[in-house]
């Protein structure tokens, strides 16, 4: 008789769900099952449900994962580029995209879960001065990371009147394109722009020229059909040049949520939430703080912090809805998370360097590759499975 002992596949997919993306990677060479199993798009929209929501990461050169004390095991080292401070620029799964540069011609994909990376083509250059931002998202149509790269151009008469140039990478293919001119719309996305990233879709605040005025409004980006749509801002945001607007979470058929911060004395800084995404009557003031000195107060909770030198500086929504921020108190950086449903913002006690990075991870991957695919492959190696970059 074979000692051989059978799991029922129920129990197998239990079991393994609940293992971290570097082990699931190991078991596909079990057997075929297992392979079959663990690279099948159910299992992997089991494993994202039920994966950890964050992970901190410390960065200079290279990564860290802190709680590991630095060893060299933990520790993923990128590629230097002479001139050039790289930029966490986005994120999607698990997956990092770094840039170089204010034009972002030197990019960078990596996992540090499983401390791999990939280093992308060098996209195209245009011989005015322009900004480009980046961001990497997920096309699950295809089964595919991709990575689009919008530059508007700046020092030309172009400037807010055109459509920004557009390319997108695909980690299958390994190549850029350029997308048509008719399918982007006339506006200018700056530089420090970073997206917001949520089921498929990639969201920046961006701004157009109209009837001698700018217009704010959300941009946003389909990674399946490689199509843009646009949002529009509370009226009070859509129409003033004195706020900074950063998109932090939510879309596709959820809720929008954006951080405005004014430049007023005191200076206001509010979350507004979307409702149902794409009505623009739905937005909600859902959340204000104000800072006036260096007291940071938060009216409807009847609570003030002292020593507050910056306005908190918002970071994303977690899966739960609480949105995280970092609040710069008596010269420490703190963690913060506020519960707009519960009512309550908390200190969770986590003192963040000054190169500290947090981001959303998931656990979306792929595993099928050739051997001409491998190099960047490996890298998705997990999303927090994403697969092989």
């Amino acid at each position: 008789m074979s000692d051989t002992v059978f799991l029922p596949h129920e129990i197998l997919t239990e079991i393994l769900r609940r293992l971290l993306p570097k082990t699931l990677l190991r078991f596909t060479t079990v057997c075929k099952s297992w392979r079959s199993l663990i690279t099948h798009p159910s299992f992997i929209s089991l494993h994202h449900r039920h994966s950890p929501s964050f992970l901190h990461l410390q960065f200079s050169n290279r990564f860290i994962l802190p709680h590991r004390h630095h060893h060299p095991s933990t520790t993923l080292r990128l590629p230097s580029f002479p001139h050039h401070d790289y930029h966490v620029v986005s994120f999607c799964n698990g997956l990092v995209c770094v840039a170089y540069g204010e034009q972002c011609q030197s990019i960078i994909v990596c996992n540090p879960c499983i401390r791999r990376f990939v280093t992308l083509p060098t996209p195209l250059h245009y011989p005015c001065y322009y900004t480009s931002n980046v961001a990497l998202g997920f096309d699950s149509s295809q089964c595919d990371y991709k990575v689009v790269r919008i530059s508007c151009m700046v020092d030309d008469e172009r400037f807010g009147l055109s459509a920004p140039e557009v390319e997108v990478f695909s980690l299958a293919t390994g190549s850029w394109r350029t997308l048509d001119h008719d399918i982007t719309p006339v506006c200018y996305v700056a530089g420090d722009t970073p997206p917001g990233f949520h089921d498929g879709l990639v969201h920046w605040v961006a701004k157009r020229y109209v009837a001698g005025g700018w217009y704010n409004f959300v941009l946003s980006f389909h990674f399946e059909g490689e199509i843009f749509g646009e949002v529009m801002l509370p009226e009070s945001l859509a129409r003033t040049s004195w706020v900074m607007i950063k998109v932090i979470g939510g879309g596709n058929e959820k809720s929008l949520t954006v951080y405005a911060v004014d430049g007023g004395s005191p200076c206001s800084c509010n979350i507004w939430v979307m409702k149902e995404y794409g009505e623009v009557e739905s937005w909600n003031k859902a959340f204000s703080f104000l800072m006036s000195g260096f007291c940071l107060e938060v009216p409807s909770l009847g609570m003030m912090l002292t020593d507050v030198e910056i306005p908190p500086m918002e970071l994303c929504v977690t899966c739960s809805g609480e949105v995280l921020l970092l609040v710069d108190v008596a010269g420490r950086r703190c963690l913060y998370s506020l519960d707009i449903k519960n009512k309550s913002f908390t200190d969770l006690q986590i003192e963040i360097g000054a190169r500290l990075l947090w981001f959303n991870i998931g656990s979306v991957y792929h595993l099928h590759c050739t051997a001409a695919e491998s190099d960047r492959r490996k890298v998705l190696g997990g999303s927090s499975l994403s697969s092989s970059i």
